[in-house]
């Protein structure tokens, strides 16, 4: 089955796919969840928890987990696979994980302290720490440019940087590719951690450890 982590810090669990279903139970953010079925107009997916307990959820507030990783991917793109749906808050609340991203940087405050900071390549920093590796220590996208070697060709998990503007960036890990767009997961992709696709005529580069 296909399985789901909830983004959402609390979510009702109902009876019936509709808004006034009897809340049967509840789902809180992290959770993982297995999809058995799908509404008729697709809102409300009935999910399976890890306790067995059956019932709808609005699809709004789940993620799809990513299920083909390898053995052979690198470390860090389980660990950004895992951060899907991490978003920034609205007005002056600021989402705690975010800020965890931006002080793996040499940021200093009080931009490490507002998720509105632009955090891509802080997501991608804390990610390759977290797996044990050396990072940038830079909230500067384009740093990337001199981490580990190029490379031609990218595997699952290369990070990828773009340009943006004249001296600004955009960093990912690599996914895949069609004939016009790069698709990768990273961070302050519309405000959140979620996979998304970039034109190939913005690649400045593959960079991976090899």
């Amino acid at each position: 089955m296909t399985r789901y982590k909830v983004v959402a810090f609390s979510l009702h669990l109902r009876k019936e796919p509709n808004i006034m279903g009897e809340i049967i139970g509840y789902l809180f953010k992290d959770d993982i969840v297995e999809l058995e079925s799908i509404s008729g107009d697709k809102y409300w997916y009935r999910v399976i928890t890890e306790d067995g307990n059956r019932g709808w959820a609005s699809h709004k507030y789940l993620v799809k987990v990513e299920e083909d990783l390898y053995e052979d991917d690198p470390s860090w793109l389980t660990i950004a696979f895992q951060e899907i749906g991490e978003k920034e808050f609205p007005g002056n609340m600021e989402n705690p994980r975010i800020q965890a991203y931006l002080h793996s940087t040499n940021l200093g405050v009080p931009y490490s302290l507002r998720d509105e900071t632009p955090w891509c390549s802080a997501f991608v920093n804390w990610c390759v720490e977290r797996a044990g590796y050396e990072g940038t220590d830079s909230a500067w996208a384009r740093s990337w440019l001199y981490w580990g070697q190029s490379v031609e060709t990218p595997r699952k998990g290369t990070i990828v940087v773009f340009r943006r503007d004249v001296n600004k960036g955009h960093v990912g890990f690599y996914l895949d590719e069609s004939l016009r767009k790069i698709e990768i997961l990273g961070g302050n992709q519309s405000n959140c951690v979620n996979i998304s696709k970039y034109y190939k005529s913005d690649l400045l580069g593959y960079r991976d450890m090899v």
